[in-house]
């Protein structure tokens, strides 16, 4: 199994557990790890380290908060 294969089932258990259906999980893993993979690739870092950083930015979407050190655009 690629490590690709492998952040998609992981990514798609939390996407459950964040409160989305099993084909929506399944569907936003797949564009998650997509789009690390190609951060990844640009900033020359790991698939992780973006993954990472992509799920915080959903995980506090989902909480309706903003990630820490984001400031709020009061306008």
């Amino acid at each position: 199994m690629s490590e690709e294969q492998k952040a998609i089932e992981l990514v798609t258990e939390a996407m459950k557990n964040l409160g989305a259906s099993p084909e929506q999980a399944k569907t936003m893993s797949e564009q998650l790890v997509k789009r690390a993979t190609q951060l990844a690739t640009q900033q020359r870092t790991s698939l992780i380290e973006e993954l990472g950083k992509l799920l915080e930015t959903v995980s506090c979407g989902a909480q309706g908060r903003l990630k820490p050190g984001d400031k709020q655009d009061i306008s």
